[in-house]
């Protein structure tokens, strides 16, 4: 009965397995295509598998990192259900890079620039063998999104399942500095954002080495990604969304307690579900920009400030939307800015508030929050979404925050929010920052800071002054160089923006960058500066003890010097020889636009 359900489904892939009802002579007929069928019969299919729809599973993996070191096995998992229920699964393993461990590395540099590698890999790999739908696989941050961006680019029949966050991790108290968390660990919930800061905790002599040592064994408990509202779990809010994850599967766990590293029976339900919604959009013909459109973007981008999301979510959504041929005029940067100014901050979770994506899970996850926001009218109902149901049908049966009650303070309601609307998010402007850049406020109102420039050309340079306590209260650290062309690869600047979160600065000093911010950084942080140093943005004419100003509140980013000084500075300005770029950064650097666009390739 499967296979029988299966063959209905099979369209695109008879071109690579042979089409029995075309003649002999015509293109992809079965008898053109036997050399094809041959090869695939050597590699283990048999004479039924020919009749069944290809379903490429992807799955960006390694085994040296927790947000997708489960993947083998949830792919793994999705092909038994792909071949239970009548389909062939066809395995795309792609490359991924880890955010959290190349943090204040130069291999940062490869982290946005996997997005791209990312997206390029399952596109070749689907549409190499023909198949007829898929599903991808999202973990760590620039997977996520990468995960999407195929599906949009070539309006493919498929869903993305986010491998999960892992579980906060658990201080063990002040005794020993022993590497030992688990069940039985008490104390403050830890995050890859909390190691961080403890590095300048210990840099300014708050904290000593054998507690920094404690903080580092005990801040990950296990696999997936990090347990906090950072990137990762941001974007896997926002594609759910956006419609094109099934509800509620953006904050089940990938870990529990008891089995750090193993697959949890609710994800195992999860990738059950995700191939039977896969199976019943491919009967129905329901291809993805038919879900990405114009609104559920503005959709994602609700969710993103009601959560109080990364700001490289405006990276994202703007290369999604770019991959979905949604014309900028419809959405683009200022669109971002204007749909988050009427949404309140709700949900009280890591980096601005004490708890984590396993808290949000126990309220009801993201649809509780969508629920939220539809009935305070800042959603689209009517989008349609994997499910094959619209927005609102999805919802219908869901409680609101609002319904929880009031004991409970991990999620606010929208008459009595975390944070009023316009305290997230924001995209500045100013002479500085011609085009745009982005600053995060997480609830903070009445930010400003007018200080002088500390600058420095590149993150380690900036780290190092830190650490040595040259930054002082009321400076204002710019760091440039580390734009998409200029790294190249837009790195994130968490090193040094968690140095002065941990050395007491982080109310203090602001940090102005062309480079990106992870979603664990908090703080004065102003990122995605445009245009960039590289490009001979006015970023990169900035000198030491220029005044700044900082002034979210009026979407200002200015440098108080004279035109006319600035123009003088610019006719001397030369760009920076770089010789130590080759091979996939050079080719990045030459294609990669500016990030007031999402920095996309295509």
């Amino acid at each position: 009965m499967a296979s029988e359900i299966g063959s209905e489904l099979k369209g695109e892939s008879y071109k690579i397995t042979g089409d029995p009802r075309k003649p002999d002579g015509a293109p992809s007929s079965s008898v053109k295509m036997t050399c094809s069928r041959s090869n695939f019969r050597a590699a283990g299919w048999q004479e039924e598998d020919f009749k069944k729809p290809i379903i490429t599973i992807a799955a960006p993996y390694s085994n040296s990192m927790p947000c997708n070191n489960q993947f083998l096995d949830l792919a793994n998992i999705l092909v038994e259900e792909v071949e239970r229920l009548g389909g062939k699964a066809h395995l795309a393993i792609t490359p991924v890079i880890s955010d959290g461990q190349t943090q204040g590395t130069r291999a940062m540099r490869y982290s946005l620039v996997s997005r791209e590698l990312i997206a390029d890999c399952i596109e070749l790999m689907h549409e190499g063998y023909h198949a007829d739908a898929i599903i991808t696989l999202g973990g760590c941050d620039k997977s996520v999104p990468a995960a999407v961006m195929p599906l949009a680019r070539q309006d493919l029949v498929g869903i993305s399942l986010f491998g999960g966050p892992a579980l906060p991790g658990l201080h063990p108290g002040s005794g020993g500095g022993a590497c030992a968390t688990g069940a039985g660990a008490e104390g403050r919930a830890l995050d890859p954002g909390k190691v961080m800061e403890a590095i300048g905790a210990y840099g300014k002599g708050i904290i000593d080495m054998e507690e920094l040592h404690t903080i580092e064994c005990a801040g990950l408990p296990g696999s997936g990604s990090c347990s906090a509202m950072f990137t990762a779990c941001s974007m896997a809010s926002a594609v759910e969304a956006l419609g094109m994850a099934l509800p509620g599967t953006a904050s089940h766990p990938a870990m529990t307690r008891d089995d750090p590293r193993g697959i949890p029976e609710q994800k195992r339900a999860d990738c059950a579900a995700t191939v039977q919604a896969l199976f019943a959009l491919l009967g129905k013909k329901i291809s993805t920009r038919q879900i990405i459109t114009k609104e559920s973007l503005e959709n994602a981008t609700t969710v993103i400030f009601a959560v109080g999301g990364s700001t490289n979510a405006v990276l994202h959504l703007l290369a999604i939307a770019h991959e979905a041929g949604i014309p900028p005029e419809q959405y683009n940067i200022e669109d971002f800015h204007r749909i988050g100014q009427r949404v309140p901050l709700l949900a009280n979770v890591s980096p601005h508030g004490p708890y984590h994506m396993s808290d949000l899970d126990r309220m009801g996850g993201i649809p509780v929050v969508m629920r939220e926001l539809l009935d305070a009218g800042l959603l689209h109902g009517g989008c349609l979404t994997v499910t094959g149901k619209t927005v609102a049908e999805n919802l219908a049966n869901t409680p609101s925050i609002s319904s929880l009650g009031p004991d409970q303070d991990v999620l606010f309601p929208v008459g009595r929010p975390l944070s009023s609307a316009g305290n997230h998010i924001v995209v500045m402007k100013g002479n500085l920052a011609p085009d745009s850049a982005v600053c995060k406020l997480s609830g903070k109102e009445n930010v400003e800071l007018v200080g002088p420039a500390r600058c420095f050309d590149d993150e380690d340079s900036a780290f190092q002054a830190i650490m040595a306590g040259e930054i002082k209260k009321g400076d204002v650290l710019v760091i440039r160089y580390e734009g998409p062309r200029g790294a190249p690869g837009m790195p994130e600047m968490l090193s040094p923006g968690s140095a002065l979160v941990g050395a007491g600065l982080g109310k203090d000093v602001a940090l102005v960058t062309d480079g990106r911010f992870s979603g664990a950084s908090h703080g004065i942080m102003v990122g995605h500066v445009t245009p960039e140093a590289a490009a001979g943005g006015p970023i990169a004419l900035v000198r030491d003890g220029d005044t700044i100003t900082v002034r979210p509140g009026a979407r200002l980013l200015s440098l108080n010097v004279s035109d006319e000084e600035l123009a003088s500075r610019r006719a001397a300005w030369r760009p920076k020889e770089r010789t130590d770029v080759r091979g996939t950064l050079s080719k990045y650097a030459t294609q990669v636009r500016s990030a007031a666009v999402g920095a996309t390739t295509t």
